[in-house]
């Protein structure tokens, strides 16, 4: 009687197992390569100071987010050996859209300040960081912000093109 309840319980536990199919692999999604050229214009009073680009090659399905720094390392503080970095930082995630590509990019930019110091003689950090997402097409310039810097007559524009590789 115990064989035949266990034989029983193990029938009824395995079957299901049994009728499941292995699941098909959904394929992956196909990848494209393309070129992000970012262009970071300062402008004072309408006149451009200051144009720095930034290029990256990313792939649409492969991973998700792409990252690229460029900046300095400032020391802070007295005796301790401490320090900030500064520069601009983007972040990117670029998606294969029905109607173009998505992008979306966080943007860091921060610098310090022109001879102005904070509390000690740490210097002032001027920090813009947005987060901007768009459909933008190949081959297009795509303005993705414009900001003005609260603390000058400064205003900063990022632009991204993204060309297809092969």
């Amino acid at each position: 009687m115990k064989r035949l309840l266990l034989s029983a319980t193990l029938l009824l536990v395995a079957l299901p197992l049994l009728a499941q199919e292995a699941a098909p692999k959904p394929p992956a999604p196909p990848r494209h390569f393309y070129k992000l050229t970012y262009v970071l214009k300062e402008f004072d009073e309408g006149k451009v100071v200051n144009q720095r680009s930034f290029v990256l090659t990313v792939a649409t399905g492969e991973r998700p987010e792409w990252h690229m720094r460029a900046g300095s390392r400032i020391p802070i503080g007295g005796n301790d050996v401490k320090s900030i970095d500064v520069g601009v930082n983007l972040d990117t995630t670029l998606l294969d859209a029905p109607d173009g590509l998505l992008l979306q990019t966080t943007a860091d930019i921060s610098s310090a300040g022109d001879g102005a110091t904070g509390s000690g003689s740490a210097p002032v950090i001027r920090q813009i960081r947005t987060i901007a997402m768009a459909t933008i097409q190949p081959n297009k310039p795509s303005l993705l912000f414009a900001i003005d810097d609260p603390a000058s007559r400064h205003r900063f524009e990022l632009e991204v093109t993204a060309v297809p590789q092969k």
